[in-house]
């Protein structure tokens, strides 16, 4: 993500008119959508009828056109047409009610995934209610794009993120591109019964939890909770998505209810207060995103992420909904400062991060990974 202004800069709003934006780039020409926000003399960013978003700086800009119509999103059909588009031969779409899958994978499979998926989008949006947070159903049905082999997944993953390396994951959301990727967890086309994939994926636990974790992300940047290219703390989105990705059940889609112990950070987390390492972290982690670019500091990063969500969402609910509400309110392509991102914190939960240190080590303490 690059935020292009710091501090004062606000863009101009997006209004729902087609723009022709013409760009000096050989690969792309002519780009068609409306534009999200502007920072004159700048940049500019444009969303694609299939949900996209380019941020093209200004100098990039050759000429810009509005094209006097309205802007519309891509129906069901014309977004899965432009899945396909993007795949390789063998692809096959699949709909659900608010789900458009692309995949490669049996049948069976991609079946299973669309009912966990609606699964997760209802778990999401009862826990918001429950929350009184504000959120919107999304404006069209969520892209998803399965892939069958590992090679399949890295192949179309180094296209569309070539500077991230995704060698060890099973799946991710891509901002910019609003979609999901997910790779086929059953690694076996062959598997073609539904109980035959819920055995198999019992035994990837952590691998079934990516599934989820990426959902709601998808489901955050399109329900109104955050803003996509807006500087959302890393903390929070994070944090939120692991608070839904509770492990393995015995329930048909291995799901389980949201807020439980996390089994994969509370022992991480609990670790760090063994090793009094809490300290200052938790004020560092609202301050800045740095811990989750230094590979020795992402699985602390994780651990306390997912325990102060956890923590504020069950023990501090009217600042969690005010806290929220801030984020919400973000601006495209416009960063805070570290001093902005933690009076916001204050303003929202009344006392600075570090201030809720001996609260949320206490809580920790007291809660226990289901068995």
């Amino acid at each position: 993500m690059l935020i292009v202004a710091v501090g004062e800069s606000r863009p101009c709003e997006a209004d729902d008119s087609t723009w022709r934006i013409k760009v000096d780039d050989p690969t792309v020409a002519v780009l068609n959508g409306r534009i999200i926000a502007e920072l004159p003399g700048s940049a500019v960013l444009l969303e694609e009828r299939n949900g996209k978003l380019h941020q093209i700086s200004s100098r990039q800009i050759q000429s810009q056109d509005n094209a006097e119509t309205l802007f519309t999103p891509f129906t069901s059909t014309e977004l899965a047409q432009d899945l396909l588009a993007q795949v390789p031969a063998g692809f096959e779409i699949t709909e659900t009610e608010h789900y458009v899958l692309c995949s490669n994978s049996a049948a069976e499979y991609v079946e299973f995934c669309g009912k966990l998926l609606e699964s997760v989008f209802d778990q999401y949006f009862r826990v918001m209610g429950e929350l009184k947070i504000a959120v919107n159903a999304p404006v069209r049905k969520l892209p998803i794009v399965i892939f069958a082999t590992p090679s399949d997944f890295q192949v179309f993953a180094k296209k569309q993120h070539p500077e991230i390396s995704f060698e060890d994951t099973p799946g991710y959301f891509s901002v910019p591109d609003n979609q999901t990727l997910l790779l086929d967890l059953t690694g076996d086309r062959s598997i073609r019964s539904a109980t035959s994939i819920r055995k198999r994926l019992a035994e990837k636990p952590f691998q079934v939890a990516t599934v989820v974790h990426e959902a709601v992300h998808q489901l955050a940047f399109n329900s109104g909770l955050q803003v996509r290219m807006a500087d959302n703390p890393l903390w929070l989105s994070e944090g939120l998505a692991m608070y839904f990705e509770s492990g393995v059940s015995r329930s048909s889609l291995l799901l389980s209810r949201p807020g439980l112990v996390n089994p994969r950070h509370h022992p991480t987390f609990m670790k760090l207060i063994q090793d009094n390492r809490i300290s200052g972290g938790l004020k560092s982690l609202i301050e800045s995103d740095a811990a989750f670019q230094d590979a020795a500091e992402i699985p602390a990063a994780y651990a306390t992420s997912w325990a102060l969500t956890h923590y504020l969402v069950c023990e501090e609910k009217i600042g969690m909904q005010k806290y929220l509400q801030s984020i919400a309110m973000r601006k495209p392509m416009v960063g805070l400062t570290a001093e902005q991102r933690t009076q916001e914190f204050q303003d929202a939960f009344g006392k600075l991060p570090d201030e809720m240190e001996r609260e949320i080590v206490s809580y920790m303490k007291r809660q226990r990974v289901p068995r």
